[in-house]
């Protein structure tokens, strides 16, 4: 079963009312739940990962940094809050030191990527060999699969899937039932969802009932 991972951001940035949202959520379908290091400081990122851990939630923490120095203090505040995985930033041998010794997951980004939000750039053999690169010096990696310039996203996800070790996150972009059926047939051990949920891109409504719909959706399109 692909991981539904609910992140409270909106166009890469924690939404203002994050912990509002999550308390009318937590009942959700949803047992991973994320935050990124934007659209907070520190103090509000505190209170809502806390919040996530009390409802005995799976933290994700996820870093749109490429500094080795910016990649350690979001590694430090991963580890200072007892969160659970690190994704999306780019990787630092570093940093996969500091999380490991704490516990934490580190499933970095691969590939060349540029602006905000992350393109990603490169060919499926680029991005394929990078991966497996960084995934042996960590716990899983994550794909900006429907922001790849490059090509078809269908052709990269079949050549990631197939030859980079799981864990794999895609993070990005999943927003229509074509996405989703994609995302179904490819079974990555996790996706990230958030501003397609934000934007009601499947109509459901709430982010409760999104987290709802989606998984019923991806439950059913895995069962054939």
């Amino acid at each position: 079963m692909t991981e539904l991972i609910a992140m409270l951001t909106h166009q890469d940035k924690t939404v203002g009312n994050a912990r509002e949202v999550f308390a009318s959520a937590v009942e959700a379908p949803a047992e991973h739940w994320g935050f990124k290091d934007t659209g907070l400081p520190r103090s509000e990122q505190t209170l809502l990962a806390r919040d996530m851990k009390q409802a005995g939630k799976v933290v994700h923490f996820e870093s749109l940094e490429e500094d080795e120095s910016a990649c350690l203090a979001a590694a430090r505040f991963a580890v200072s809050e007892g969160l659970d995985y690190l994704i999306g930033m780019a990787f630092h041998p570093s940093v996969s030191t500091v999380l490991a010794d704490a516990g934490v997951r580190y499933l970095p980004t691969c590939g060349a990527r540029s602006g905000v939000p992350r393109m990603l750039h490169g060919s499926v053999e680029e991005i394929v060999a990078d991966a497996r690169s960084v995934r042996a010096a960590t716990d899983g990696v994550a794909l900006s699969l429907y922001r790849w310039t490059d090509g078809d996203p269908a052709d990269l996800g079949e050549a990631f899937i197939r030859e980079v070790p799981s864990p794999v996150v895609v993070t990005g972009s999943i927003n229509s039932t074509d996405r989703l059926d994609e995302i179904a047939r490819l079974a990555p051990w996790g996706i990230t969802v958030g501003s397609a949920i934000f934007d009601d891109a499947f109509g459901a409504g709430s982010f409760d009932a999104s987290l709802r719909w989606m998984r019923r959706y991806l439950d059913a399109r895995a069962q054939g």
